[in-house]
């Protein structure tokens, strides 16, 4: 097959699309991974090892890995306030911001614009919501969470991948701002792919010419970047769109794929892709 983003436009669907070729929403029994993910992550993932061989999760398990997920979905702690008087200092970024903890702070004169890293997540929304459309000396501020150029989607990860081995995976790149797995909200199990936000630019290109196309286990990794408004809500982490490999060399008909799947479910989108040699 060719890569998964030669499929559709570029989405928070397609970048997640190599997850597997059955979705735990497809096929929930398949999604199996180790209870313990502490102990699993300092061994290798198995190659080829079936998803039904994985047990079972218990509740508070599946609860503990989905709130991991989303807590760290929303730490985007760095907030920029624009509009301030061309006069503003450092010093008075920070009376304003008295009630939370600055990790950073970098006032641009120039533009009347701070630029600031809070404790966590929620104090940068407390601040946006309190702070947001209020006046500075007579001058009406907007507060907003600062766009990242820094974020990337990695694919086509074991299923058996525990959030430590993640972190191990790509914070030696740089500077981590977050990172985290997708699990099934049904079984707890990682669906294969997870997201990665460095604290610079140039670490997540590194991050990501290294480790785009890298052997890992019987799998070999895609890395894109992804356009942070797409995760702005958790039900978007989830991916609709599957990437099927090692389809027969004589399957050439989309029909066919599509009627294959709608055995189980009718696909609203499905497309055989070509390398230029017109393999499949």
């Amino acid at each position: 097959m060719a890569a998964a983003s030669s499929i559709q436009p570029p989405s928070i669907h397609s970048s997640v699309a190599r997850e597997s070729a059955l979705s735990p929403e497809m096929a929930s029994p398949e999604s199996r991974q180790p209870e313990d993910e502490e102990a699993a992550a300092a061994q290798p993932s198995e190659p080829g090892i079936s998803l039904r061989d994985l047990p079972d999760l218990e509740p508070e398990e599946i609860e503990r890995r989905l709130a991991k997920t989303r807590q760290e979905l929303s730490n985007r702690r760095k907030i920029l306030i624009k509009n301030l008087p061309p006069d503003t200092t450092n010093q008075e970024v920070h009376e304003i911001l008295k009630e939370y903890e600055l990790k950073y702070c970098f006032v641009d004169r120039n533009k009347g614009t701070a630029f600031v890293t809070l404790l966590n997540g929620d104090q940068a929304q407390d601040a946006i919501r309190s702070l947001h459309h209020s006046t500075v000396r007579g001058r009406l501020i907007n507060v907003t969470l600062q766009p990242t150029d820094s974020l990337l989607c990695l694919t086509n990860l074991p299923h058996t991948f525990t959030a430590q081995q993640f972190e191990e995976l790509v914070r030696s790149y740089g500077n981590i701002e977050r990172s985290f797995l997708v699990y099934s909200e049904l079984t707890g199990h990682s669906k294969g792919y997870g997201f990665v936000e460095y604290m610079k630019k140039d670490s997540a290109s590194r991050a990501r010419s290294e480790l785009l196309g890298r052997p890992l286990g019987d799998r070999t990794l895609m890395v894109q970047w992804m356009d942070v408004n797409q995760l702005s809500q958790e039900e978007n982490l989830h991916s609709k769109c599957l990437c099927v490999d090692r389809l027969p060399l004589d399957l050439c008909d989309s029909e066919e794929l599509t009627q294959l799947f709608s055995e189980t479910y009718k696909p609203v989108f499905c497309q055989v892709s070509f390398y230029c040699s017109m393999h499949a």
